[in-house]
């Protein structure tokens, strides 16, 4: 994959390939967290004969349905930018068009905004007391 850049750094095949790795590499880790969450909660079901052990499980259940939940959500952003990859779109802005940035990818692969883009977005999202995705992954072009 090859994007221009106006001057800026670009994506050669090989830094594409590491980002690509690390995705794929990633995308394995959420599936199998996932998987783990979604067992545990399934293997307490029913368990607890007390109220405070109930009430402990509950919570548990409770803490593992959230990180099950901020899994899945990294997942899809993760499946987002490896469709992106395979479309060689990947490592451009969804808003303005620009490359991205290098440093901003690796630190943040999955990211679909560059920082200016991002930072508009999370002010207009401020003023409109609506939360903004760092990487929304089902927005029209």
């Amino acid at each position: 994959m090859n994007t221009t850049t106006k001057g800026r750094d670009l994506l050669d095949r090989r830094t594409a390939q590491e980002i690509e790795r690390f995705l794929r590499a990633r995308r394995m880790a959420l599936a199998r967290l996932i998987r783990r969450g979604l067992d545990e909660r399934q293997e307490h079901a029913g368990e607890d004969s007390d109220a405070v052990a109930s009430a402990s499980r509950t919570l548990d259940d409770e803490v593992q349905a959230t990180l099950v939940d901020r899994a899945s959500r990294e997942l899809g952003q993760v499946d987002a930018a490896l469709e992106l990859l395979r479309e060689q779109r990947y490592g451009l802005c969804r808003d303005c068009g620009a490359f991205i940035g290098l440093a901003r990818l690796r630190s943040l692969p999955f990211a679909q905004r560059c920082r200016p883009c991002q930072e508009r977005a999370e002010a207009q999202a401020a003023r409109s007391r609506r939360p903004v995705a760092v990487m929304a992954t089902t927005e029209p072009e």
